[in-house]
C-alpha cells in the first residue's frame, strides 16, 4: 500500500478503512451490516488490509458482533470504544470470534485520565467505572486492549497524564499488560468548548510539508466510511468539505486540507491508527548479532544456562553444550515417545534437538529452526557426531522465524522452545504459528522468561537486554491469556523459579504445557457422561463446564475425546455412548 501527498493536498491510493457505526451525535444514520459488507469488498479489492471500527459507540450496533466476524474475513480488526457496553458475555462471544479467525481482532477504550472525577468530567458520571468494567471483560476474555488517553496537560486541564499514573490503575485491577496510546486534542466540538477552538494563525500551509514525510499524515493511509458515503478521516465526519464520495474509488481524488484539525495531525503526528510494530525487524537483528557472537565465543552467563541430566546428553560433545542458552529443559520434561515429530524453535547449537532424538528413537523424526546462521553450521557440524554416537540420523536443522515457521501444517506432535519466545516482538503471531503445525491433540511444552508486570520502555530499548532474555519478557498471565486465546486447552504451569531482578523487576522461569484441539462446529450428544474422580471438591474445565465429584454430567464427543487425553486422562470415569468424533447427530441442548 502506497500513498502520494503533494503540497497541502492529500492524494490516497490504497487505504486503512475506518468505519464509522453510526455516532448518534451526529448527522449520520446507523450503517446498515449490507452496507458494510459492500465496502468491505470494495475495500479488499483496492488492497485494504485492516478495519477499524468507530463511531460515537460501536458496541451500540445491535449487529457488531456479526459486523465483526465479516470484517475479519478481509483484515485485521479494530474496535475504538468506550468500554461502557463491554460485558462479560458479549467479550466472551468476541474471543471465540477471535478464536476462528486468521486475522487479528484488537479493541482501544478511550479514558480522559486514570482519575474517575476527571474522566467523568467529559464523559459523564458512571463512565469511568464502566469503561474500566469493559476494560476487564476484555482482559478476561484474553484480550489486551489499548487504553486511549487524551492529552489535556498542555492546555492546563487535569492531571497531568503520566504513564506512571496508568500503571498503577493497572495494578489495581490486575491488567496483565497495560498499553497506552496517547492522543494530542482536537479543538473542535466539545474540546473546542472546553478548552478554546483554534486561533486562525492554525492552519497547515505549504512550508509545513518542506522535508516532511507525507506517509505519516493520517489521510495518505486511511479513508472512513458512514452511512452516508466516504469522508477523508474519523476527525472531519461532520464536515461536508471533507467528504470524497459514495465508493472507496472515488475517494482516491485528492484532498485540501484547510480545515484546522489538519493543523494538529500535522504538528502532533498524530494518527487514529494502531501503533505498527516495525521494531521487529530491528530486534531480529539485535537478536541476531547477539547470538551469533555467543555462537563463536561461548558466554556463561548468557540467559540462564541449563543443568541436564548426564545420561540425556551422554552423546553430545562438549564443544556443543559450551555454546547451550536456555532457561529450563522442556524436551526433558515433555514426555516424547518413540516415534514422535518433534519441532525445538530458536534451536541455537541444537542441544534440546539432540536429546529429542535419543528419545524418539530412530522412528522419530526431529527438526530444528532458527535465524542465526553460526548457530545453524555449529548444530550441523554437531549433528554428525550425534549421528554416529547414536547409529541413526533422525535431525535435520533449518533457517526460519519463529513467526513464520517453515514447516507444513499439522506435521508435529510436540513444540518444544527453550527461553527463545522471549525474543519475538510477535509473541501472538509465535503461538499461532505452533498451533499451526501441531497435529490434533498435539502439545507444545516450552521454557521462558517471563516478568511480575510489565517491562518498562527503558528495557525495551536496552539491546542488551534483549538478548538476556530480559527486555522481551512478558507477564506470565498475559502468556496464558496469548495461548489461551488462541485456543489451547489444558494449560499448565510444569516448572517455576526465580530468574534474577533487573531494576527492581522480578524475572521467571517458567516451563509450560498446553495441547491443541481443534473444536467441531457443533457439540454432539451420544449419551457420554464424565465423573470427576477427586481429590477436589469440584474441577472446571476450559468451556466453563464444572464438575463436582462423583457427579455424573453429561458430556459432547468434544469433551469426551479431551477428558480422556493428555493431561486428563486418569482424572474421570467416561461412560456410554461412542467417543469417535466422526459421529453425526444433532447438537444437543447443553450446546458448550
Amino acid at each position: 500500500m502506497w500513498f502520494q501527498v503533494t503540497g497541502t493536498h492529500c492524494n490516497l491510493q490504497c487505504a486503512h478503512c475506518f468505519i464509522s457505526c453510526g455516532p448518534k451525535n451526529t448527522t449520520h444514520e446507523m450503517i446498515t451490516i449490507d452496507t458494510i459488507q459492500w465496502y468491505l469488498k470494495e475495500a479488499a479489492m483496492l488492497g485494504v488490509k485492516e478495519f477499524y471500527f468507530t463511531g460515537g459507540e460501536p458496541f451500540l450496533h445491535p449487529h457488531i458482533v456479526d459486523i465483526l466476524q465479516e470484517s475479519l474475513k478481509y483484515g485485521q480488526t479494530t474496535v475504538l470504544s468506550n468500554g461502557t457496553l463491554i460485558t462479560e458475555d458479549i467479550s466472551q462471544t468476541l474471543a471465540q470470534v477471535s478464536r476462528t479467525s486468521k486475522h487479528k481482532l484488537a479493541f482501544r477504550v478511550s479514558l480522559e485520565s486514570f482519575i474517575e472525577e476527571e474522566n467523568d468530567q467529559i464523559r459523564g458520571e458512571g463512565a469511568f467505572k464502566r469503561a474500566i468494567r469493559g476494560i476487564q471483560s476484555l482482559t478476561h476474555a484474553g484480550f489486551n486492549p489499548i487504553i486511549t488517553v487524551a492529552d489535556w496537560s498542555k492546555y492546563g486541564k487535569f492531571t497531568k497524564e503520566t504513564a506512571e499514573g496508568f500503571q498503577l490503575l493497572e495494578r489495581s485491577l490486575n491488567i496483565p499488560q497495560l498499553r497506552l496510546k496517547k492522543l494530542p486534542l482536537v479543538l473542535l466540538g466539545r474540546c473546542a468548548e472546553f478548552v478554546r477552538p483554534y486561533d486562525e494563525g492554525e492552519r497547515v500551509t505549504d512550508q509545513c510539508f518542506d522535508n516532511y514525510p507525507m506517509d505519516n499524515l493520517q489521510c495518505t493511509t486511511s479513508r472512513i466510511v458512514t452511512s452516508k458515503g466516504v469522508f477523508v478521516c474519523p476527525i472531519l465526519i461532520d464536515d461536508p468539505k471533507a467528504w470524497m464520495g459514495r465508493t472507496l474509488q472515488e475517494s482516491l481524488n485528492p484532498y485540501t486540507m484547510e480545515s484546522p484539525a489538519c493543523y494538529t495531525c500535522r504538528t502532533t503526528g498524530l494518527t487514529c491508527k494502531n501503533e505498527k510494530h516495525d521494531a521487529k525487524d530491528a530486534v531480529r537483528k539485535s537478536v541476531n548479532e547477539f547470538y551469533a557472537a555467543a555462537a563463536i565465543q561461548p558466554q556463561k552467563e548468557l540467559c540462564c544456562p541449563t543443568s541436564y541430566n548426564a545420561a540425556d546428553i551422554s552423546h553430545i560433545p562438549l564443544e556443543a553444550l559450551n555454546i547451550s542458552y536456555g532457561c529450563g529443559s522442556p524436551v526433558t520434561q515433555a514426555n516424547i515417545k518413540p516415534g514422535e515429530n518433534v519441532l525445538d524453535l530458536g534451536s541455537g547449537g541444537g542441544i534440546d534437538c539432540f536429546i529429542a532424538a535419543k528419545m524418539a528413537g530412530e522412528q522419530g523424526q526431529i527438526i530444528g529452526v532458527d535465524m542465526t546462521d553460526e548457530m545453524l553450521r555449529n548444530a550441523n557440524a554437531t549433528r554428525e557426531i550425534v549421528a554416529r554416537n547414536l547409529g541413526y540420523n533422525n535431525v535435520r536443522f533449518m533457517k526460519g522465524f519463529l513467526e513464520e515457521i517453515p514447516v507444513t501444517d499439522e506435521c508435529v506432535d510436540l513444540v518444544t522452545s527453550n527461553c527463545v519466545i522471549n525474543l519475538s516482538a510477535q509473541k501472538e503471531k509465535v503461538f499461532q504459528e505452533i498451533f499451526r503445525v501441531l497435529k490434533a491433540g498435539g502439545r507444545f511444552v516450552i521454557s521462558d522468561i517471563v516478568s511480575d508486570r510489565e517491562v518498562p520502555v527503558s528495557m525495551k530499548q536496552d539491546k542488551k537486554l534483549w538478548g538476556e532474555c530480559i527486555s522481551g519478557a512478558i507477564t506470565e498471565a498475559e502468556f496464558f491469556n496469548i495461548t489461551r486465546k488462541i485456543g489451547f486447552y489444558g494449560l499448565e504451569i510444569v516448572n517455576r523459579y526465580l530468574y534474577k531482578e533487573v531494576d527492581g523487576f522480578t524475572f521467571y522461569s517458567i516451563t509450560a504445557r498446553g495441547h491443541k484441539f481443534k473444536k467441531s462446529k457443533e457439540c454432539v450428544y451420544t449419551g457420554q457422561y464424565a465423573i470427576y474422580k477427586g481429590p477436589f471438591s469440584n474441577v472446571s474445565d476450559d468451556d466453563g463446564h464444572t464438575y463436582p465429584v462423583g457427579t455424573p454430567i453429561e458430556i459432547c464427543i468434544d469433551t469426551a475425546w479431551k477428558l480422556s487425553n493428555p493431561p486428563y486422562e486418569g482424572m474421570f470415569i467416561l461412560s456410554g455412548g461412542m467417543q469417535s468424533k466422526d459421529v453425526k447427530t444433532a447438537c444437543g441442548p447443553k450446546c458448550c
